[in-house]
């Protein structure tokens, strides 16, 4: 059975490039139509994906819909995706772990991290970029962190 892993704020980044690298990486991407189901389709979820994308179809911040996660569901591994390279996103990626109170352990896609152990556990925030999907190697790098994040 195919794992699926829930876009939480849906982009047209998210929708046009992240769906297809999920696919790659062996996860059915369900996009979130509806905020009323977003508990539900997370819960049956080995992961989510939340952009960091200004606005969303579905009105909620990147902030706001991480913190509504962790109050209804702790344990899923989330990653952040945005078209920004992961330097430009580090500040705004530690101002969402503390303003949601937690210690996130902060994970880009490289080959130094491709195993790290804090993949796979609910206060990592693993960072995905356009940059990232863009060239094959760091693509492959992705995938197989997004493999071991989404267990």
């Amino acid at each position: 059975m195919i794992k699926s892993v829930l876009l939480a704020r849906p982009h047209p980044f998210i929708s046009s490039e992240m769906k297809p690298f999920l696919e790659y990486s062996g996860y059915a991407a369900v996009k979130l139509e509806n905020l009323a189901d977003f508990t539900t389709q997370a819960k049956s979820s080995s992961g989510v994906v939340i952009s960091m994308a200004v606005s969303s179809s579905l009105g909620k911040s990147a902030a706001e819909t991480f913190i509504q996660l962790r109050q209804e569901i702790s344990r899923v591994p989330v990653m952040f995706a945005s078209i920004l390279p992961f330097d430009e996103s580090l500040a705004g990626l530690k101002r969402l772990a503390e303003h949601a109170g937690i210690q996130a352990t902060i994970v880009g896609v490289s080959a130094g991290n491709e195993n790290a152990a804090a993949l796979g556990k609910p206060d990592t925030f693993l960072y995905i970029s356009k940059d990232d999907l863009a060239d094959p190697a760091r693509r492959a790098i992705a995938s197989r962190m997004t493999q071991r994040h989404f267990r």
